[in-house]
């Protein structure tokens, strides 16, 4: 669920931003989205008015949903059987939509429009088509995203979606994340799912339409118990540090792609690679790394990392983010919502 909030960070909507994630059987991220006007159409010249007297001039007439592009934009053969995170429950439109997809399962955190008809008829759909439905509650309001892993940047200003009431509400949102601070933050939010005491770091492997195909954080191989395999990172004996066995961020989404491959592609990466994952980059065909930290730059590993890189011919370079910490708070969607009903009579926000 968070990543499909962070997903609508990317959204231009003025009023109400939102995304969309889907997940296979294996717990794979296949399909990303967040709605916005369609490709090659201007976001610049399309209406984002809620209302208006001509329904031209509407942006309701043009906007495609998350649902809709977290499907078009899967990154598998299909989506029979997968599972859509969303923000807010699916329209009828999209419900048509997951519903032709094969999608099994609709986890949504907001219905704020169960009484309008399109919402309606959607759930009229999903239950004639067995396909199941539940709210999502979570265990934390707000995830803090530190784009950084070094201490003195963790003061910097944070970015807060939830300041719409400052916004010109018939304009695209001019304070949506640029594709570097929602890729690089794809990564940390990633690296949350990281189970080392020590580090957790991050990665995301994004292809040349800009569409995310691998994700990935620090943990130890499939099938190995983390909690038989040692977290420590320092013994007398290498058998009981956990240098001997956690698959890197990097392998860890090169190796859960859900594209053909990833020849071509851009890596984002809280910590610069080390010698073992730049092997499987080069191997990959990946031709650029992000990264976000270079603190162990002096030791022989990623010494020998960046020889490899550098006869390769990938480049690489620090990150170059305008803020260094993002907040997915999810009561936005409905806090939009509140925000509207308290100012619904004013024609300011129509």
């Amino acid at each position: 669920m968070a990543v499909a909030f962070l997903s609508a960070m990317r959204s231009k909507d003025p009023s109400s931003q939102v995304g969309a994630c889907i997940v296979n059987a294996d717990k794979k991220i296949v399909g990303i989205g967040y709605n916005g006007m369609p490709i090659g159409c201007s976001d610049d010249e399309l209406p984002w008015n809620k209302e208006s007297l001509d329904p031209l001039q509407t942006k309701y007439m043009y906007v495609c949903h998350a649902e809709m592009n977290a499907i078009m934009n899967k990154n598998s053969s299909d989506l029979a059987g997968c599972c859509v995170y969303v923000a807010l429950f699916p329209c009828n439109e999209c419900a048509k939509l997951v519903i032709q997809a094969g999608i099994r399962e609709v986890v949504f955190f907001s219905d704020k429009h169960q009484q309008k008809p399109e919402t309606v008829a959607s759930k009229k759909m999903l239950d004639m088509a067995g396909v199941a439905y539940r709210q999502y509650t979570p265990s934390q309001r707000k995830i803090e995203l530190n784009l950084s892993l070094k201490e003195q940047e963790k003061s910097e200003p944070t970015a807060d979606i939830t300041q719409s009431s400052e916004r010109d509400q018939n304009s695209k949102r001019k304070d949506y994340l640029s594709w570097e601070e929602y890729f690089m933050a794809m990564a940390h939010l990633s690296a949350l799912r990281s189970k080392d005491p020590i580090t957790q770091v991050g990665a995301c492997i994004v292809n040349s339409k800009k569409k995310i195909v691998g994700i990935g954080y620090n943990g130890m191989p499939l099938g190995c118990s983390d909690d038989l395999m040692p977290w420590g990172n320092s013994s007398s004996n290498k058998l009981e540090t956990k240098y001997m066995y956690v698959c890197h961020a990097g392998v860890n989404a090169i190796m859960n792609k859900n594209s053909f491959d990833v020849s071509g592609c851009t890596l984002y990466v809280a910590l610069f690679p080390c010698n073992e994952c730049a092997k499987v980059i080069i191997q990959a065909g990946i031709k650029t790394i992000i990264y976000a930290s270079d603190t162990n730059k002096d030791q022989a590993s990623i010494l020998a990392s960046k020889k490899m890189l550098d006869m390769a011919g990938i480049k690489y370079r620090a990150d170059n983010l305008s803020q260094r910490k993002i907040v997915i708070d999810f009561k936005t969607i409905d806090w939009n919502s509140r925000f509207m009903n308290d100012h619904q009579n004013d024609p300011t926000c129509l």
